[in-house]
């Protein structure tokens, strides 16, 4: 493997990998959302289809697994990739045998079963991610896998829409079947590097690590970080829709610009990313992604006093691209401060704090705004937006001295090609 940049054929490995994992959860969560809604489904019964991102949040409790076992053969996590992956395939050809509005009991059983393997090969390709890169690498990385995951969603909940409405519900799935299939083919050409074994995978099953991985008052702190950095951008986009339908925004209009605009900003701030970390630094980015999710929070409170078309998508585009950088950066230094003996792990347990606190802030934005009205809410966040920058001036400090096994990259056998 190239040190100083990843390969072409990787780049387009990680894009495909990446945009699978979220094109059939997003149709689930977001096109089969409209689709049943359509069909007059109680809003009630439709939240439970949301419940499919809380496999994301739990997947640390199966990553340790993910980690020990290993397939010499083929590849460590190669290997599991290649499972996960096609049993996400398999599931959804099932899937499209069952009729949408007849047999949505047994479709959404099944789709339980996709998220789980989703998740799942989720954690086996931020585990390879980190195996196969150098800590220089890993913003590019991590920008690939932030702009495939909004492609995804595009694809899957905007353009699957669309698909289905042209067409049915078996042809929709078996289309996103096959797309999904396609990344199979470039894994398969694909060659993982072997690691020594007194370096990586000789541990056992532990879960003791989850506790032993947050000890010290660094480790606390960087907690703390995890938890109410995403609190502004959370809110911001959860507060985005329900604000425009209060305006009256029309829901066709309001997927077109939060959906279409916002994430295709989204997109291009992604590519974006690495450049604005290199400039930067870590550090600086990080303060000035904080303090600009915290301005696009209170920009929300524009939108009351004119919700033109063009001042809506200033602010959501400005949401937007201030959101990616700031998931690239701390997904990069989640994954610095993972080990070598357990990457899939100790990355998970980080990240599924991060989710779980936009999870969070989403929901309780939402649920305080019928409280206390939108603005009160709005400054809120705003202002925990501004503690997170504060504490972001101290993240060198945070992660110093506190990452056990910070060589570059583990020792390699066998280069990829």
């Amino acid at each position: 493997m190239n040190k100083k940049k990843l390969s072409i054929n990787q780049i387009i490995l990680l894009f495909s990998l990446y945009t699978t994992q979220y094109l059939g959860l997003a149709f689930f969560s977001v096109a089969l959302i409209g689709i049943l809604r359509q069909e007059n489904m109680p809003l009630e019964q439709l939240g439970l289809i949301y419940m499919l991102g809380l496999f994301w949040v739990f997947r640390f409790l199966w990553a340790p697994f993910i980690d020990k076992i290993k397939f010499k053969n083929i590849g460590h996590y190669k290997g599991w990739i290649i499972i996960f992956q096609s049993l996400m395939v398999v599931v959804l050809i099932a899937i499209s045998m069952f009729d949408v509005a007849t047999q949505l009991s047994k479709i959404i059983f099944l789709s339980l079963f996709f998220a789980f393997f989703a998740s799942s090969q989720n954690i086996a390709l931020d585990a390879l991610v980190y195996k196969s890169t150098f800590k220089s690498q890993r913003s590019l990385a991590l920008s690939i896998k932030t702009s495939s995951g909004l492609i995804g969603m595009v694809l899957g909940g905007g353009v699957g829409l669309i698909i289905y409405s042209y067409t049915n519900w078996q042809y929709t799935i078996l289309l996103i079947s096959f797309v999904t299939s396609l990344s199979l083919i470039q894994l398969f050409f694909y060659k993982e590097p072997q690691i020594k074994e007194k370096i990586m995978g000789e541990n056992k099953i532990d879960f003791r690590q989850y506790i032993e991985f947050w000890r010290g008052k660094k480790r606390k702190m960087w907690l703390v970080l995890l938890l109410i950095y995403p609190a502004s951008i959370a809110s911001a986009y959860g507060m985005t829709t329900p604000i425009l339908v209060d305006l009256g925004w029309s829901l066709d209009k309001i997927g077109y610009i939060v959906n279409i605009i916002g994430y295709g900003f989204g997109i291009i701030a992604s590519f974006c990313a690495t450049w604005f970390i290199k400039y930067f630094g870590k550090k600086n980015s990080l303060v000035i992604a904080a303090i600009g999710q915290s301005i696009g929070a209170l920009l929300l409170l524009v939108l009351f006093y004119d919700s033109s078309d063009y001042v809506v998508m200033f602010v959501v585009g400005f949401i937007f691209v201030f959101y990616t950088p700031s998931a690239v950066i701390m997904s990069t230094l989640m994954m610095n401060q993972a080990s070598k003996k357990s990457p899939a792990a100790q990355f998970a347990i980080q990240h599924s704090f991060f989710m779980f606190a936009g999870i969070f802030f989403t929901s309780i934005s939402l649920t305080l705004s019928g409280i206390f009205g939108y603005s009160n809410v709005i400054i809120i966040c705003s202002l925990i937006g501004g503690f997170a920058a504060l504490l972001s001036l101290k993240i060198e400090n945070i992660t110093k001295k506190e990452v056990q096994n910070t060589d570059d990259r583990a020792t390699i056998i066998s280069p990829s090609t």
